[in-house]
């Protein structure tokens, strides 16, 4: 497992990203997907890989897919800072937070009845103030602290 850090102190001004590289499970994954921690796995030890997240709360989801895959192998995954292509469902506003819950792969609008922690903070879609089913939202990833 590799964990990459993108925080401008090079000199270039952008938002900090950290990336990791994990083995993921999912037979296919596609990029924007949200992914959480298989449990089940022993790759490389257990904990060590993701899936894409189900359709029900995950309180180990963590981050998106950078790339599309359609077998189980190592991908490159963001588990923190600005992403401009997280997976989400519709009805989401600025501002608000976010919860994989209901669509496998794709975060929704956190409640505070819900069981798990935010995994993001809602953006923007393609300049526009709502949020689209589409993998074009832009989302600060919060860091869980996992890698």
């Amino acid at each position: 497992m590799a964990v990459h850090k993108v925080d401008g102190v090079d000199g270039t001004n952008h938002f900090p990203k950290k990336f990791v590289n994990l083995h993921c499970t999912t037979a296919a994954i596609t990029k924007g997907d949200w992914v959480c921690i298989d449990v089940t796995s022993t790759t490389n030890g257990r904990g060590a890989s993701c899936k894409k997240t189900g359709t029900s709360i995950d309180a180990t989801a963590f981050g998106v897919a950078c790339e599309t895959t359609t077998v189980a192998s190592v991908i490159r995954v963001q588990t923190a800072g600005l992403c401009d292509f997280a997976l989400l469902t519709t009805g989401v506003s600025v501002s608000e937070p976010l919860i994989c819950d209901a669509t496998a792969g794709a975060a929704s609008l956190f409640d505070e009845g819900d069981a798990g922690a935010p995994v993001g903070v809602y953006i923007s879609s393609d300049g526009t103030s709502d949020g689209v089913a589409t993998a074009t939202n832009r989302v600060m990833i919060i860091d869980q602290g996992y890698f």
